[in-house]
Parts: structure tokens; sequence; C-alpha cells
């Protein structure tokens, strides 16, 4: 299995939010978070973030298998792990974790990089921990139904 990660397009846009769609679908209705689920997220918003900022697409043996939005701060130090996800079909062979170690090889200026998922996603939990992601302690109330968990990594840079 060859996974690839690759620069988004303007092209890639409607690719990328039908998989948003195909993967946060049940967390939106899970959690009701209308106004946050990427599931929810407008093309031109997508388009926007491709042009500004750094979309990633995961390819795995070729095909188109999720995506990274990385968002820097304007310092190029602070790094943000906007969206990751990576659609069913590839989940649990090991692909996230590559698309995070290619982010954060291309963006190696960054001292540290930060992150929010929710908090009953364990899964994502154990995959940021087991890539040096603690978390912070910091914690935000959305709704009833849903905690988002803030994680930071920090890099130490030696000469």
């Amino acid at each position: 299995m060859e996974v690839r990660i690759e620069r988004a397009k303007l092209e890639d846009a409607e690719l990328i939010l039908e998989g948003q769609r195909k993967c946060f679908l049940t967390l939106l209705e899970r959690y009701q978070d209308h106004d946050l689920n990427p599931c929810n997220e407008k093309l031109e918003s997508i388009q926007k973030s491709i042009i500004e900022h750094y979309f990633y697409k995961i390819l795995v043996d070729g095909k188109f298998s999720g995506a990274v939005y990385v968002h820097e701060n304007p310092d190029k130090l602070h790094m943000k792990l906007h969206t990751i996800y990576v659609l069913p079909e590839y989940q649990n062979l090991g692909v996230a974790q590559k698309a995070i170690e290619y982010v954060e090889k291309i963006h190696n200026c960054a001292v540290e990089w930060v992150l929010e998922t929710p908090h009953d996603l364990e899964k994502n939990h154990h995959l940021y921990e087991k890539m040096g992601y603690v978390k912070t302690g910091k914690t935000e109330k959305i709704n009833d139904r849903l905690t988002i968990v803030h994680f930071k990594k920090e890099i130490s840079k030696l000469d």
C-alpha cells in the first residue's frame, strides 16, 4: 500500500467536500454541531482554504482516500492541524499517521502544532498521543453533546 500526500488544487475542492460529508455525517448526527462540523462546510470555504492555507489530498495507491487541512500562523512557527479525515474504507491502515508525519515534515519550521478533537473519540486521542501530541487541559463545551479537547505537540529544534 502506497500512501502519498499531494497539495490540493482548486479543482479538488468538490472531491474534498464530498469526502468530508462522507466522513463527518455520523458525527454531525451524534453531536448536532451544525455550525462547526466539516460536513456543513461550503464549497467556497474549502476553495478559499486551498488558496490561502494548506490543503492536502491523501492518496492510497493513487486513489483519493482523505484530506488534511493545515493552518499556519503568520509567524510560520505555530501550526494547526485543522481538519484531517480518512475515508472509512482506508481507516485503521496507518493512513492518518502517515499523513500527519508528512505535513509535520513539510512544515518543519514549526515549533508547535495544535489540534482539537471531540472528547469521546478515543481512537483519535490514541492516534494523536501516539504521534506525540498531549492534552493541554483546555476544553470547550460546544453543546450538551459535544466538548472539544485541545492537544498540542512541541517540536524541539536541535542544531
